[in-house]
């Protein structure tokens, strides 16, 4: 996922930036064996259960995976699910949209967010009181400093994916036109030694963007921790300064802005990257694009390669490290919810159980995968199928649990053992548990993502001149009242220190 998506979507104001709240954690071990029997109620008024999710999926496709998941939920529940699938470019938007209505939703997927402006905002209500009852086993599942991620005023309003919970930054790229560049890139280590690549690869198909955008963004080869959102980082993860910082009047931010104008002026960019809506592994799958920014994490590549349909190398330049932001996929019951328990009924019984789990992961065996190893639990798309014509695509990351998923083939078979010995090893930030509470400044945040909208995606993928352009950014983030939300999130940083020392 892309680093500055969060960035981005905090424009669209409170409302709009609210969902999440990320925490970098432990992992907790997950379970196989299915749900809670303290929520096996089928003699339960019948509920359905509409759910919103990100990727690519028809609707009949949805209509087939909802009614093969209602098959367990109202056997146990009553209870029936309503799938809907959006895809990336257009997927905030419609979060935002149904949140404004009237419209049932009972669960959601969000990531990167600020989880107290959703409270404050009323778009998503606590679920403290269901947890024991109807959402006991993933409650016993998920680690204490997990939970702490997702809870304001004793209240928890989130259950944490259980995915990787750290990140690396590199670049992604199509393994065929690499090679075919006869360029050793295995040394490449930093995102200026790109370059040579980078031009070869313009040189012979003068018809590719050699780096393409990701719905109008690119991540930032950084390891800076951004302290739960809004303006104010740390400036390096990996290091003990805990001054709180406007990462954007960094020399790092310049020379990295500077690079990526460089490239643009070149053509090694994607033009109007910007401002694209366009996903940048459908564009590299085209054809059209080369590479792309991306996180690292075991299984990459070959989770890639199942949306791109093509071979994919990745490059690390930034090593793994965790932050508080690093839990950055939560499941919310929205306020549009009209029985909160039994959505967090249904979560419960996707985040533990293997079936239920698989239906909506996957889709259905046979059109959306088969297997290759049912033993082993390895799966491919069926004969005919790829990335591009399947109708359901398969993200295991945004879902609850991809702990208890099928393993897609070429993926390691011990892949999940891996994740976790990821999140293990990763470099901890000084200030990972910190959860930054920015309900005191939310007039100065809305205005200053408003002025980061306006400036930060454009810089970063290469469309404005950075010499000139980031002293006027920096100007107005200042009226807009960037020194107040640092110093607010300074204060609570520092009293967060003390108490944790």
């Amino acid at each position: 996922m892309n680093k500055k998506k969060a960035m981005a979507f905090l424009l669209v104001s409170v409302m709009a930036g609210s969902m999440l709240a990320g925490c970098g954690s432990d992992n907790a071990s997950s379970s196989n064996d299915g749900s809670s029997k303290s929520a096996d109620s089928s003699n339960q008024d019948s509920y359905t259960v509409k759910i919103l999710a990100p990727g690519d999926a028809s609707t009949d496709d949805c209509a087939k995976i909802s009614e093969a998941a209602s098959k367990i939920t109202e056997e146990k529940f009553n209870t029936k699910v309503e799938l809907t699938r959006v895809g990336f470019g257009s997927y905030d938007q419609q979060v935002n949209l149904t949140l404004a209505s009237s419209e049932k939703l009972d669960l959601m997927y969000e990531y990167c967010g600020n989880v107290t402006s959703a409270i404050s905002s009323g778009q998503i209500v606590p679920i403290t009181d269901y947890l024991d009852s109807y959402g006991s086993d993933m409650k016993s599942q998920i680690s204490d400093s997990d939970w702490k991620c997702v809870t304001f005023n004793g209240d928890i309003y989130g259950v944490p994916a259980n995915k990787e919970k750290a990140t690396g930054w590199g670049f992604a790229m199509n393994k065929e036109m690499a090679d075919a560049t006869g360029i050793d890139y295995s040394s490449i280590k930093t995102e200026e030694e790109l370059e040579p690549l980078l031009e070869k690869v313009k040189e012979m198909y003068p018809d590719v963007y050699p780096i393409v955008s990701n719905n109008g963004s690119m991540s930032l080869m950084t390891d800076q921790d951004d302290l739960g959102g809004d303006i104010g980082s740390l400036e390096s993860a990996s290091g003990d300064n805990t001054t709180v910082i406007n990462y954007y009047g960094t020399d790092e931010y310049m020379n990295e802005m500077k690079l990526r104008y460089d490239w643009a002026q070149k053509g090694l960019l994607m033009p109007d990257a910007s401002t694209s809506t366009e996903n940048a592994n459908s564009l590299i799958g085209a054809g059209k694009g080369f590479g792309r920014f991306t996180n690292t994490k075991p299984g990459i590549e070959k989770e890639m390669e199942k949306e791109v349909g093509k071979e994919v190398v990745v490059l690390e330049m930034v090593k793994p490290y965790t932050t508080t932001t690093r839990v950055d996929i939560v499941w919310y019951v929205p306020h549009n919810s009209e029985k909160p328990e039994r959505a967090v009924q249904v979560l419960n019984e996707i985040y533990t159980n293997p079936d239920l789990a698989n239906i909506l992961i996957n889709g259905l065996e046979g059109k959306h995968y088969e297997f290759v190893d049912k033993e082993k639990g390895i799966v491919n798309y069926p004969e005919g199928v790829n990335a591009s014509n399947t109708g359901y695509t398969s993200l295991p990351w945004a879902w609850p649990n991809e702990t208890i998923s099928y393993i897609w083939e070429g993926l390691d078979s011990d892949i999940w053992d891996q994740i976790q010995e990821f999140n293990k090893d990763a470099t901890v930030s000084p200030a990972k548990g910190f959860a930054w509470d920015n309900t005191e400044v939310q007039n100065e945040v809305t205005a200053c993502a408003n002025v980061v909208a306006k400036y930060g995606p454009a810089l970063e993928c290469g469309s404005l001149e950075p010499e000139t352009t980031i002293p006027k950014f920096l100007d107005e983030l200042k009226a807009a009242g960037a020194d107040t939300i640092i110093a607010e999130k300074q204060k609570q940083l520092d009293a967060w220190l003390e108490a944790n020392k």
